[in-house]
Protein backbone atom coordinates (compact mmCIF):
# COMPACT_ATOMS: atom_id res chain seq x y z
CA UNK A 1 0.00 0.00 0.00
CA UNK A 2 1.36 3.41 -0.98
CA UNK A 3 1.21 6.33 1.42
CA UNK A 4 -1.33 8.94 0.44
CA UNK A 5 0.76 11.98 1.34
CA UNK A 6 1.73 13.90 -1.78
CA UNK A 7 5.21 15.31 -2.31
CA UNK A 8 3.67 18.77 -2.59
CA UNK A 9 2.33 18.50 0.95
CA UNK A 10 5.55 16.98 2.27
CA UNK A 11 7.84 19.74 0.97
CA UNK A 12 6.17 22.32 3.20
CA UNK A 13 7.33 20.80 6.49
CA UNK A 14 10.65 21.79 8.05
CA UNK A 15 12.35 20.58 11.27
CA UNK A 16 12.48 24.18 12.50
CA UNK A 17 8.72 24.69 12.10
CA UNK A 18 6.70 25.35 15.21
CA UNK A 19 4.71 22.20 15.95
CA UNK A 20 1.38 24.05 15.57
CA UNK A 21 2.37 25.39 12.16
CA UNK A 22 3.76 22.08 10.89
CA UNK A 23 0.49 20.48 11.96
CA UNK A 24 -1.46 23.20 10.17
CA UNK A 25 0.38 22.49 6.90
CA UNK A 26 -0.39 18.78 7.19
CA UNK A 27 -4.00 19.52 8.11
CA UNK A 28 -4.44 21.81 5.09
CA UNK A 29 -3.16 19.06 2.79
CA UNK A 30 -5.70 16.62 4.18
CA UNK A 31 -8.51 19.17 3.74
CA UNK A 32 -7.58 19.44 0.05
CA UNK A 33 -7.51 15.65 -0.23
CA UNK A 34 -10.91 15.39 1.42
CA UNK A 35 -12.47 17.94 -0.91
CA UNK A 36 -11.13 16.17 -4.02
CA UNK A 37 -13.15 13.08 -3.10
CA UNK A 38 -16.47 14.81 -2.50
CA UNK A 39 -17.88 14.45 -6.02
CA UNK A 40 -17.03 10.75 -6.18
CA UNK A 41 -18.51 10.20 -2.74
CA UNK A 42 -21.74 11.84 -3.88
CA UNK A 43 -22.20 9.63 -6.92
CA UNK A 44 -20.75 6.33 -5.68
CA UNK A 45 -19.33 5.59 -9.13
CA UNK A 46 -15.98 4.74 -7.52
CA UNK A 47 -16.30 3.23 -4.06
CA UNK A 48 -12.73 4.29 -3.33
CA UNK A 49 -13.83 7.94 -3.24
CA UNK A 50 -15.70 7.40 0.02
CA UNK A 51 -12.74 5.45 1.36
CA UNK A 52 -10.21 8.15 0.45
CA UNK A 53 -12.41 10.92 1.84
CA UNK A 54 -12.86 8.99 5.06
CA UNK A 55 -9.11 8.37 5.36
CA UNK A 56 -8.36 12.09 4.94
CA UNK A 57 -10.79 12.83 7.77
CA UNK A 58 -9.27 10.10 9.92
CA UNK A 59 -5.85 11.61 9.37
CA UNK A 60 -7.04 15.05 10.44
CA UNK A 61 -8.60 13.63 13.58
CA UNK A 62 -5.46 11.61 14.30
CA UNK A 63 -3.31 14.72 13.90
CA UNK A 64 -5.46 16.66 16.36
CA UNK A 65 -5.09 13.80 18.86
CA UNK A 66 -1.32 13.72 18.34
CA UNK A 67 -0.62 17.41 19.02
CA UNK A 68 -3.66 18.83 20.87
CA UNK A 69 -1.49 20.72 23.37
CA UNK A 70 -0.37 23.13 20.65
CA UNK A 71 -3.88 24.36 19.82
CA UNK A 72 -6.63 26.00 21.82
CA UNK A 73 -8.98 23.44 23.32
CA UNK A 74 -12.03 25.12 21.78
CA UNK A 75 -10.49 24.96 18.31
CA UNK A 76 -9.68 21.25 18.63
CA UNK A 77 -13.15 20.48 19.97
CA UNK A 78 -14.94 22.35 17.18
CA UNK A 79 -12.88 20.74 14.42
CA UNK A 80 -13.24 17.28 15.96
CA UNK A 81 -17.03 17.53 16.19
CA UNK A 82 -17.43 18.55 12.57
CA UNK A 83 -15.02 15.89 11.29
CA UNK A 84 -16.70 13.21 13.41
CA UNK A 85 -20.13 13.95 11.91
CA UNK A 86 -18.83 13.67 8.35
CA UNK A 87 -16.89 10.51 9.21
CA UNK A 88 -20.03 8.86 10.56
CA UNK A 89 -21.98 9.60 7.39
CA UNK A 90 -19.17 8.21 5.24
CA UNK A 91 -18.59 5.23 7.53
CA UNK A 92 -22.08 3.82 7.07
CA UNK A 93 -21.54 3.76 3.31
CA UNK A 94 -17.99 2.43 3.48
CA UNK A 95 -19.02 -0.47 5.73
CA UNK A 96 -21.60 -1.50 3.13
CA UNK A 97 -19.13 -0.99 0.27
CA UNK A 98 -16.63 -3.45 1.70
CA UNK A 99 -19.29 -5.95 2.79
CA UNK A 100 -20.92 -5.96 -0.65
CA UNK A 101 -17.54 -6.33 -2.35
CA UNK A 102 -16.62 -9.24 -0.10
CA UNK A 103 -19.97 -10.94 -0.76
CA UNK A 104 -19.48 -10.46 -4.51
CA UNK A 105 -16.04 -12.08 -4.31
CA UNK A 106 -17.43 -14.94 -2.22
CA UNK A 107 -20.27 -15.49 -4.70
CA UNK A 108 -17.78 -16.17 -7.50
CA UNK A 109 -16.71 -19.31 -5.64
CA UNK A 110 -20.25 -20.73 -5.58
CA UNK A 111 -22.42 -22.60 -8.11
CA UNK A 112 -24.97 -20.43 -9.98
CA UNK A 113 -27.99 -21.36 -7.84
CA UNK A 114 -26.21 -20.33 -4.63
CA UNK A 115 -24.88 -17.20 -6.27
CA UNK A 116 -28.49 -16.08 -6.79
CA UNK A 117 -29.17 -16.30 -3.05
CA UNK A 118 -26.11 -14.18 -2.25
CA UNK A 119 -27.10 -11.71 -4.97
CA UNK A 120 -30.51 -11.27 -3.35
CA UNK A 121 -28.77 -10.24 -0.13
CA UNK A 122 -26.45 -7.90 -2.05
CA UNK A 123 -29.46 -6.23 -3.67
CA UNK A 124 -30.96 -5.58 -0.25
CA UNK A 125 -27.69 -4.14 1.06
CA UNK A 126 -27.36 -1.97 -2.04
CA UNK A 127 -30.77 -0.41 -1.38
CA UNK A 128 -29.63 0.36 2.15
CA UNK A 129 -26.44 1.90 0.74
CA UNK A 130 -28.43 4.15 -1.62
CA UNK A 131 -30.47 5.41 1.32
CA UNK A 132 -27.34 6.23 3.25
CA UNK A 133 -25.86 8.01 0.25
CA UNK A 134 -28.99 10.16 0.04
CA UNK A 135 -28.39 11.18 3.66
CA UNK A 136 -24.73 11.87 2.91
CA UNK A 137 -25.67 14.12 0.00
CA UNK A 138 -28.15 15.95 2.19
CA UNK A 139 -25.28 16.61 4.58
CA UNK A 140 -23.07 17.85 1.73
CA UNK A 141 -25.85 20.21 0.61
CA UNK A 142 -26.49 21.62 4.09
CA UNK A 143 -25.53 25.10 5.28
CA UNK A 144 -23.76 23.59 8.29
CA UNK A 145 -21.43 21.62 5.98
CA UNK A 146 -20.62 24.73 3.94
CA UNK A 147 -19.91 26.64 7.15
CA UNK A 148 -17.67 23.88 8.46
CA UNK A 149 -15.69 23.76 5.21
CA UNK A 150 -14.97 27.48 5.58
CA UNK A 151 -13.76 26.83 9.11
CA UNK A 152 -11.46 24.04 7.89
CA UNK A 153 -9.99 26.24 5.16
CA UNK A 154 -9.44 29.19 7.51
CA UNK A 155 -7.72 26.99 10.05
CA UNK A 156 -5.48 25.44 7.39
CA UNK A 157 -4.54 28.70 5.67
CA UNK A 158 -4.13 31.13 8.57
CA UNK A 159 -0.81 30.96 10.46
CA UNK A 160 -1.34 31.23 14.19
CA UNK A 161 -5.10 30.65 14.05
CA UNK A 162 -6.24 28.50 16.95
CA UNK A 163 -2.66 28.02 18.17
CA UNK A 164 -2.10 27.99 21.92
CA UNK A 165 0.03 30.84 23.22
CA UNK A 166 3.44 29.68 24.37
CA UNK A 167 4.22 31.18 27.76
CA UNK A 168 7.92 30.34 27.99
CA UNK A 169 10.34 31.00 25.15
CA UNK A 170 12.39 28.00 26.30
CA UNK A 171 9.43 25.61 26.04
CA UNK A 172 9.96 22.94 23.34
CA UNK A 173 7.99 24.14 20.34
CA UNK A 174 9.98 23.33 17.21
CA UNK A 175 9.27 20.09 15.40
CA UNK A 176 12.84 18.86 15.73
CA UNK A 177 12.63 19.08 19.52
CA UNK A 178 9.15 17.64 20.03
CA UNK A 179 8.75 15.01 17.34
CA UNK A 180 11.00 12.27 18.81
CA UNK A 181 8.91 12.16 21.98
CA UNK A 182 5.61 12.19 20.07
CA UNK A 183 6.65 9.29 17.86
CA UNK A 184 8.13 7.28 20.73
CA UNK A 185 4.84 7.67 22.57
CA UNK A 186 2.97 6.31 19.56
CA UNK A 187 5.44 3.43 19.29
CA UNK A 188 5.04 2.69 23.02
CA UNK A 189 1.27 2.34 22.57
CA UNK A 190 1.95 -0.41 20.02
CA UNK A 191 4.80 -2.18 21.81
CA UNK A 192 2.83 -2.37 25.05
CA UNK A 193 0.75 -5.11 23.44
CA UNK A 194 3.61 -7.59 23.75
CA UNK A 195 2.31 -8.39 27.26
CA UNK A 196 -1.24 -8.90 25.93
CA UNK A 197 -0.76 -10.82 22.70
CA UNK A 198 0.03 -14.32 24.06
CA UNK A 199 -3.59 -14.55 25.27
CA UNK A 200 -5.19 -11.91 23.05
CA UNK A 201 -8.70 -12.10 21.67
CA UNK A 202 -10.27 -10.44 18.64
CA UNK A 203 -11.06 -7.30 20.62
CA UNK A 204 -7.38 -6.95 21.60
CA UNK A 205 -6.35 -7.27 17.98
CA UNK A 206 -8.89 -4.64 16.97
CA UNK A 207 -7.43 -2.22 19.52
CA UNK A 208 -3.91 -3.01 18.32
CA UNK A 209 -4.98 -2.32 14.74
CA UNK A 210 -6.11 1.16 15.82
CA UNK A 211 -2.76 1.78 17.53
CA UNK A 212 -0.87 0.68 14.41
CA UNK A 213 -3.00 3.06 12.37
CA UNK A 214 -2.19 5.96 14.69
CA UNK A 215 1.52 5.10 14.54
CA UNK A 216 1.44 4.88 10.76
CA UNK A 217 -0.29 8.23 10.37
CA UNK A 218 2.11 9.92 12.78
CA UNK A 219 5.20 8.68 10.93
CA UNK A 220 3.70 9.47 7.52
CA UNK A 221 2.78 13.00 8.60
CA UNK A 222 6.37 13.83 9.43
CA UNK A 223 8.26 11.50 7.11
CA UNK A 224 9.75 14.47 5.16
CA UNK A 225 11.86 15.46 8.18
CA UNK A 226 12.79 11.90 9.18
CA UNK A 227 15.66 9.74 7.98
CA UNK A 228 15.40 7.44 4.98
CA UNK A 229 14.83 4.37 7.18
CA UNK A 230 11.34 5.72 7.97
CA UNK A 231 10.12 4.41 4.62
CA UNK A 232 11.18 0.85 5.35
CA UNK A 233 9.77 1.06 8.84
CA UNK A 234 6.42 2.20 7.42
CA UNK A 235 6.32 -0.85 5.16
CA UNK A 236 6.36 -3.04 8.27
CA UNK A 237 3.66 -0.95 9.94
CA UNK A 238 1.40 -1.10 6.88
CA UNK A 239 1.84 -4.88 6.68
CA UNK A 240 0.67 -5.21 10.27
CA UNK A 241 -2.22 -2.79 9.81
CA UNK A 242 -3.45 -4.52 6.65
CA UNK A 243 -3.26 -7.96 8.27
CA UNK A 244 -5.13 -6.81 11.36
CA UNK A 245 -7.54 -4.90 9.14
CA UNK A 246 -8.65 -8.08 7.42
CA UNK A 247 -9.21 -9.79 10.77
CA UNK A 248 -11.32 -6.85 11.88
CA UNK A 249 -13.24 -6.70 8.59
CA UNK A 250 -14.21 -10.33 9.04
CA UNK A 251 -15.62 -9.60 12.51
CA UNK A 252 -17.61 -6.67 11.12
CA UNK A 253 -18.91 -8.75 8.18
CA UNK A 254 -20.05 -11.60 10.44
CA UNK A 255 -21.84 -9.22 12.77
CA UNK A 256 -23.46 -7.33 9.89
CA UNK A 257 -24.93 -10.40 8.20
CA UNK A 258 -26.11 -11.82 11.53
CA UNK A 259 -28.30 -8.72 11.97
CA UNK A 260 -30.12 -9.16 8.66
CA UNK A 261 -33.78 -10.01 9.20
CA UNK A 262 -36.62 -11.53 7.17
CA UNK A 263 -34.36 -13.69 5.05
CA UNK A 264 -35.68 -16.50 2.88
CA UNK A 265 -34.48 -19.92 4.08
CA UNK A 266 -32.15 -20.32 1.10
CA UNK A 267 -30.65 -16.85 1.70
CA UNK A 268 -30.16 -17.58 5.40
CA UNK A 269 -28.42 -20.86 4.56
CA UNK A 270 -26.15 -19.16 2.02
CA UNK A 271 -25.19 -16.50 4.57
CA UNK A 272 -24.52 -19.13 7.22
CA UNK A 273 -22.06 -20.79 4.83
CA UNK A 274 -20.49 -17.37 4.20
CA UNK A 275 -20.10 -16.79 7.95
CA UNK A 276 -18.51 -20.20 8.36
CA UNK A 277 -16.01 -19.43 5.59
CA UNK A 278 -15.19 -16.09 7.22
CA UNK A 279 -14.67 -17.70 10.62
CA UNK A 280 -12.31 -20.29 9.14
CA UNK A 281 -10.29 -17.53 7.45
CA UNK A 282 -10.16 -15.48 10.65
CA UNK A 283 -8.90 -18.50 12.63
CA UNK A 284 -6.14 -19.06 10.06
CA UNK A 285 -5.09 -15.41 10.22
CA UNK A 286 -5.08 -15.44 14.00
CA UNK A 287 -2.78 -18.46 13.96
CA UNK A 288 -0.38 -16.60 11.64
CA UNK A 289 -0.38 -13.35 13.58
CA UNK A 290 2.09 -14.23 16.35
CA UNK A 291 4.85 -14.88 13.82
CA UNK A 292 4.08 -11.61 12.06
CA UNK A 293 4.21 -9.73 15.37
CA UNK A 294 7.58 -11.30 16.22
CA UNK A 295 9.02 -10.04 12.92
CA UNK A 296 7.73 -6.53 13.58
CA UNK A 297 8.94 -6.50 17.17
CA UNK A 298 12.50 -7.61 16.39
CA UNK A 299 15.57 -5.41 16.76
CA UNK A 300 16.05 -4.82 13.05
CA UNK A 301 12.61 -3.29 12.59
CA UNK A 302 12.86 -1.27 15.78
CA UNK A 303 16.26 0.04 14.68
CA UNK A 304 14.70 1.38 11.48
CA UNK A 305 12.37 3.43 13.64
CA UNK A 306 15.14 4.71 15.91
CA UNK A 307 17.47 5.53 13.02
CA UNK A 308 14.78 7.60 11.31
CA UNK A 309 14.81 10.01 14.27
CA UNK A 310 18.56 10.61 14.34
CA UNK A 311 18.39 13.37 11.72
CA UNK A 312 16.34 15.54 14.09
CA UNK A 313 18.92 17.75 15.83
Amino acid sequence: MVAENSSADKSLILPSDLVAEAGRKIFAGQVRRMRRQEVGSRTGEDIESVHRMRVAIRRMRSLLKLIPDYYQAGTVSKLERGLRDIARALGGIRDLDVLILDLENYATTLPPDQQAHIQAVIDRLDRRRRNRRDRLNALFDSKSYATFLRQLRRFGKTPGKGARRIKRRSAPQQLRHVLPLLLHQRMAQVKAYDVVLPSSDINDLHELRVEFKQLRYAVEFFQPVLGSSAGRFLQSVRTMQDFLGRINDISVFMESVSRLKKLRPAEAAALENYRAALKAEQDRLRDQFDELWTRFNNRATQRLFSDSLLVLR
